[in-house]
């Protein structure tokens, strides 16, 4: 029975001390802090990707558009053992395309 007493009483101590609060003493340094770890962060990514960009200029080839031509016809023609839809997205892509509307005379970019 003395030892349950002592529990209960060691129990009430320990929930004092996790109910202690914390008060910010500083605001202006507390501000600063959180902006110095955010402009650090900022800067390591720029770091690290300022080595992924490479300065390797690409080249296409070209292929002008005639009447009746679509994208499934010129990509199925052009496609070097890759699936066409994929292809084709990447055609759209390069061409900044935003519809399969192509006219004739019109130069499209073939990746």
């Amino acid at each position: 029975m003395f030892g349950i007493i002592i529990l209960k009483r060691t129990y009430v101590l320990e929930s004092d001390n996790m109910r202690r609060r914390y008060r910010l003493k500083n605001k202006r340094r507390f501000a600063a802090f959180i902006i110095f770890i955010v402009m650090v962060t900022v800067f390591t990514g720029m770091i690290a990707n300022a080595g992924t960009t490479s300065n390797v200029k690409q080249e296409y080839k070209t292929v002008k558009v005639k009447n009746g031509d679509t994208l499934w016809e010129i990509a199925s023609a052009h496609k070097n053992n890759k699936d066409i839809r994929e292809y084709i997205y990447d055609m759209k892509k390069l061409n900044n395309l935003q519809s399969d509307i192509i006219h004739a005379g019109q130069i499209l970019l073939l990746p």
